[in-house]
């Protein structure tokens, strides 16, 4: 059975390789994942794996949050996971979504690694964060 990463406040390898890794077998279950990224809260000095899809204001978030408890199933048994505790789901139109948007684009299919650190966007000010994809449009 795949085991949980523990998430710190420095993101680590490890949260990362998993973070894609999800991504990807999401992608594989047609999630129509638009935007995900890691985000670094300061207030609560921890990491989110934020994931947005159409799908989060279609069908609401608990049945998103079950794509995601499924794509975690089909982990290989050495493999560690993401857990829920740290992820977030939104819908397209979230407005951090939207803000990462404006400073970052991919491709709708992209699984990259771009960090964005320390900088602000309409005034929102983005202590760290790492960004898979991108591609709301």
């Amino acid at each position: 059975m795949a085991k949980d990463i523990l998430v710190t406040d420095v993101l680590s390898e490890s949260m990362t390789k998993s973070g894609a890794k999800l991504i990807r077998r999401l992608d594989e279950l047609d999630s129509e994942v638009k935007s995900a990224f890691w985000l670094f809260l300061s207030d609560e000095k921890s990491w989110k794996l934020v994931i947005s899809s159409p799908l989060v204001g279609k069908d609401g978030p608990r049945e998103f949050y079950k794509r995601v408890i499924s794509s975690n199933s089909q982990a290989d048994e050495n493999e560690s996971v993401v857990s829920l505790n740290d992820i977030g789901v939104a819908n397209i139109d979230h407005p951090i979504v939207q803000l990462m948007k404006l400073a970052i684009g991919t491709g709708e299919y992209d699984v990259s690694g771009i960090r964005f650190s320390r900088n602000t966007i309409n005034g929102t000010f983005i202590e760290d964060s790492l960004i898979y994809r991108s591609s709301v449009s």
